[in-house]
């Protein structure tokens, strides 16, 4: 079984289209790639979490 770091750096080499499909089928993934994909789907400022005036967003 591979580790979420090593799915992490996986994940990365992928486009950002690829990802957002990945995250329509996120219900038929394992608990460690689901979280490793939630992680660089942030990381990408792909996922909204939830605060845009925080200190999580880049400033304008």
């Amino acid at each position: 079984m591979m580790s979420r770091r090593n799915i992490e750096q996986t994940y990365r080499t992928w486009s950002s289209p690829i990802l957002l499909e990945l995250k329509k089928r996120e219900h038929q993934m394992k608990p460690v790639e689901r979280q490793a994909l939630e992680n660089i789907l942030v990381e990408r400022r792909l996922l909204d979490t939830g605060n845009p005036e925080g200190t999580d967003r880049r400033q304008r």
